[in-house]
């Protein structure tokens, strides 16, 4: 990662998303399995293993006993998964507490020239590739496609990873939409298998048109 972050304050649409996210986990939170549910869960293990032992010796021994299982592994287990979701939920809340108190947080701002898009070949994801300046780009890799409908634009910023982490969006738009220029995907994977794949905002000291040129001419 070669950009550079520097702390500026949120804008309201943020701080109206971090809340939104709080009010969205804590209403989650509050779907968890009820105490009733485990003396249902012992009823039925006490029954299906009353029942087991009275069938022991027929074909009924398997199915009773399974669901005598069943329900004691969920008396067991259960508890120990909604302790481990209730501390990655606490976890969670307490960093959108932590910035929605600051009202801070680290961005990289982007101006670009020109952008071009390389789309998914296999399932590596879509590639931006962004002219800064005269022989500097930037490497921007949508893994997970949830950029659709906010970008491409020229000018935007970058949030570092432990908000990105947070929200799931990498990118906030300052400007808007524009038609990239379009690189043959298979093109990119031919070039990527010959010259390497470039990294995450990776910055690169390269002709944008050379570069793109040398993209659609690997077969």
């Amino acid at each position: 990662m070669d950009i550079e972050f520097r702390s500026r304050k949120f804008h309201p649409e943020e701080i109206r998303l971090l809340k939104s996210l709080k009010s969205t986990i804590g209403k989650q939170s509050l779907n968890q399995i009820k105490y009733y549910h485990f003396l249902i869960a012992a009823g039925i293990g006490a029954a299906f293993t009353y029942f087991a032992t009275l069938t022991s010796k027929s074909f009924w021994v398997l199915p009773f006993g399974t669901i005598a299982v069943l329900a004691i592994g969920f008396i067991v287990f259960v508890p120990f998964e909604i302790f481990k979701a209730r501390r990655k939920t606490r976890g969670i809340t307490n960093e959108l507490d932590h910035f929605i108190e600051s009202g801070i947080v680290a961005t990289s701002f982007v101006s670009a020239k020109r952008i071009a898009l390389a789309k998914e070949y296999d399932d590596e994801g879509n590639l931006f590739i962004i002219e800064l300046t005269d022989n500097r780009l930037l490497y921007f890799w949508d893994y997970e496609y949830n950029l659709r409908g906010k970008f491409p634009c020229l000018e935007f910023d970058v949030y570092e990873d432990r908000f990105y982490k947070l929200i799931g969006r990498q990118i906030y738009p300052l400007s808007a939409l524009v038609k990239p220029l379009v690189i043959n995907k298979k093109a990119k994977w031919n070039y990527m298998k010959k010259m390497g794949v470039p990294g995450h905002l990776q910055t690169d000291d390269t002709d944008f048109d050379k570069l793109i040129e040398n993209y659609n001419g690997v077969n």
